[in-house]
């Protein structure tokens, strides 16, 4: 017979205390599981045991009177909720019972997160259908608002300035479209279609310089390749800038001699 408790045993239940202390009300009953796991197969002097019983019977009066646990103990709200309590010999009871608790509060946490995910996307596909709405009946302001706002409430959301960036384009609003993919580079920088996506809406807009910033963002975040060559001789072409693009299109053919944009711009110089 031990004259004290096993140091694991005494960790733990200090453990669940300070869980209990913090609301991290899961954790604090599947320590205070283990603990009891533990001292059930122990055999301990009557005074060790007492102090042990003691801060048990203090986290087990703390667990009753929590707010989490409420609607299970106190189902009816009358103030006066089912006790928990350690019997000698029954450990193992009450860590099964302990346990129980805890799987029906992270049941409970994770649908409560399914939940709150199912109302978030709810929420964005209403304010996208009432933005394209609002479009299609000619009222823009009324219609890019909506879109704006779907970024204001889930811009925490990873791709969904991307994602904003392919609606704005789709629905002509090339302005927005561009401010979103450049959004969306500074954010995911090595999303290549962020990128792709911004030279497309400012050459719709014909804001060729601003294209060009774009590619030259290309340049230093993914190195010169013999496509991004083809493509801004492709945009000097279209700005007017025949040296520019020339030399954009050689480039591109020093070092893949078939890059179909580099040929199409060489032809149209009426370069072979």
């Amino acid at each position: 017979m031990l004259t004290t408790a096993p140091k694991e045993i005494r960790e733990n239940i200090a453990r669940a205390m300070g869980y209990l202390r913090r609301d991290e009300v899961e954790r604090a009953l599947v320590t205070m599981s283990e603990a009891l796991r533990l001292l059930a197969g122990v055999k301990l002097m009557r005074s060790a045991r007492a102090e042990l019983d003691i801060q048990i019977g203090e986290f087990l009066g703390g667990i009753v009177r929590h707010s989490a646990l409420q609607p299970l103990l106190d189902p009816g709200n009358t103030g006066n909720p089912r006790s928990i309590t350690l019997q000698a010999g029954k450990e193992a009871t009450l860590s099964t019972v302990l346990d129980g608790l805890a799987k029906i509060l992270q049941t409970a946490a994770e649908q409560a997160v399914q939940q709150e995910a199912e109302a978030r996307l709810e929420r964005k596909k209403q304010l996208i259908s009432s933005g394209l709405d609002f479009l299609r009946e000619g009222q823009v302001a009324k219609g890019r608002a909506f879109l704006k706002r779907i970024v204001e409430e889930f811009g925490d959301e990873e791709g969904i300035r991307l994602q904003m960036g392919q609606i704005f384009a789709a629905a002509g609003l090339f302005a927005e479209a561009a401010a979103m993919y450049e959004e969306a580079m500074t954010i995911q920088p090595r999303e290549a279609s962020a990128y792709t996506g911004a030279v497309a809406a400012w050459m719709e807009l014909r804001e060729y310089e601003k294209a060009e910033a774009v590619y030259q963002a290309v340049l230093r975040t993914f190195g010169g390749h013999a496509s991004t060559f083809g493509k801004m001789s492709k945009l000097y072409l279209a700005w007017r800038k025949k040296q520019a693009a020339e030399d954009n299109a050689l480039r591109a053919l020093q070092t893949d001699p078939e890059q179909a944009d580099a040929l199409e711009v060489m032809a149209a110089l009426g370069k072979h």
